[in-house]
């Protein structure tokens, strides 16, 4: 079949939604599928390319000023210029479907290729995109319901990748919603035997954009008073990059624990694959998630995992089996759940070996491909 995937964001633009997306078109084309990617230019990335893994990625020239996030301004600059192109390349080159991503702000585009050039979409649901998930943008949520909805109810199929996320999008727009979760590409991102340090340092990892949702000025609360507390020492590593940085840096040598602490940036696949086989620990204290790809990753690179008790991550990690989940209205969980899995590294252990086995078993791009092109195979 050929298939369309539409998002403002794919690698090395965004975070995990654009991973995602790279993920599935690749798999895609694996299995046989003429596939495209409409996204946004950058820099020297602009026009059509075919990539090694049989891809054809269109990038559009939108206006965008980072690679790692964009605002409301370019996120509509995206959206007016596909919607001028999108059309006049399915009547050049008819396609079966399109797998959109975020109900907003891409799923219009879904709904004007189906009016324009007949062409079925289906929705992907991500996170941010679905009312509630993020309480910050309630507002938005409610002005955009109404487009919204109507992009949900004329789609073939809404999709979600966590069962909570798709309960959540339920109960705000009365469409159904099946899941599809993220996966994992397990044999990348690898476990390898922690490595043992004669200072027994035990080190913690956290891998994301630096912004509120990501609840980053608790975890640096809760890591000073593990680390002043613990009778071993705590290193924490935080990947990525954000809004936030500079204050979080201030914050960090305020609670006396900046030498502790290694701020890396962005990381390519490689480096990133290093610094979990670095880690003895994975952090993500979010408080809200789709489905985490870095609590994939951690996992399958033999990792346990402390964890929001929210929806994405408490998908993913089972109490006390492959790691820990603590309320987010109980900060001093989380101080008890680092110091907990510093004090004993056989459980760390276990848990980072059934971490993966549970990612290996039930977590693949390929199965959630032949899930998306399942939905417009059908009679």
């Amino acid at each position: 079949m050929k298939l369309v995937l539409v998002n403002y964001e794919y690698p090395p633009l965004g975070g995990g939604a654009g991973n995602a997306t790279a993920h599935i078109a690749r798999a895609l084309a694996r299995q046989g599928h003429d596939v495209r990617v409409i996204t946004s230019a950058f820099g020297d990335l602009r026009g059509e390319v075919e990539e090694a893994t049989n891809v054809r990625v269109i990038r559009l020239k939108v206006r965008r000023s980072r690679t790692d996030r964009s605002n409301y301004v370019e996120k509509l600059s995206y959206i007016l210029v596909a919607a001028r192109v999108l059309p006049r390349l399915l009547r050049i080159e008819p396609a079966d479907g399109l797998i959109v991503f975020f109900s907003m702000p891409c799923g219009p585009l879904g709904w004007l290729a189906d009016r324009r050039c007949d062409t079925p979409y289906v929705i992907s649901l991500r996170g941010g995109d679905v009312p509630g998930s993020n309480t910050s943008v309630n507002f938005l949520h409610k002005v955009l319901a109404p487009v919204r909805r109507v992009v949900l109810r004329n789609s073939r199929a809404v999709v979600a990748n966590s069962p909570g996320l798709g309960r959540l999008s339920e109960q705000a727009d009365l469409v159904p919603v099946g899941v599809i979760p993220n996966g994992v590409d397990a044999n990348y991102f690898i476990s390898t035997p922690r490595v043992k340090n004669v200072d027994t340092v035990v080190r913690y990892l956290f891998a994301g954009r630096f912004q509120a949702p990501k609840n980053l000025f608790a975890l640096l609360d809760c890591f000073a008073a593990a680390a002043h507390q613990a009778r071993m020492p705590l290193e924490l590593t935080l990947v990525g990059d954000g809004p936030q940085r500079l204050e979080l840096q201030s914050k960090a040598c305020a609670l006396g624990v900046a030498d502790r602490i290694t701020w890396r940036g962005w990381l390519n696949k490689f480096e990133l694959r290093k610094a979990y086989g670095q880690a003895d620990v994975f952090l993500n204290p979010s408080l809200s998630e789709g489905m985490p790809n870095t609590v994939l990753e951690a996992m399958a690179c033999g990792l346990p995992v402390i964890a929001s008790r929210i929806m994405g991550n408490a998908d993913l990690v089972v109490e006390g089996v492959t790691g820990m989940l603590f309320d987010l209205a109980r900060p001093a969980d989380l101080v008890s759940a680092i110091m907990a899995l510093a004090d004993d590294p056989s459980q760390r252990a276990s848990m980072g070996a059934r971490a993966r086995a549970m990612v290996c078993e039930q977590y693949t791009w390929d199965a959630a491909a032949a899930q998306y092109a399942a939905f417009f195979s059908r009679t």
